[in-house]
């Protein structure tokens, strides 16, 4: 199956937003921690905006999971 980009974002989006849910965080706090601003992070858990690796990173060290975990899909 062909990815797009767009579905790329979106899967990303939807991990981050599960394992920030399932680690009992905010977007406020999870934010701060990263040193991204909420917004930015909302807007990447809405599938809408293109995080870089640095901040992939830094949501991954600080959610305490491997990155390869954003991309994983049930599909």
């Amino acid at each position: 199956m062909k990815y797009q980009q767009e579905d790329f974002k979106k899967i990303v989006g939807q991990q981050v937003k599960l394992l920030r849910l399932q680690s009992g965080l905010t977007q406020d706090v999870l934010s701060e921690r990263c040193g991204i601003y909420r917004t930015y992070l909302s807007r990447i858990e809405a599938g809408t905006a293109n995080p870089t690796l640095l901040v992939l990173i830094a949501l991954a060290s600080t959610l305490d999971v491997d990155i390869c975990d954003f991309f994983r899909t049930t599909r």
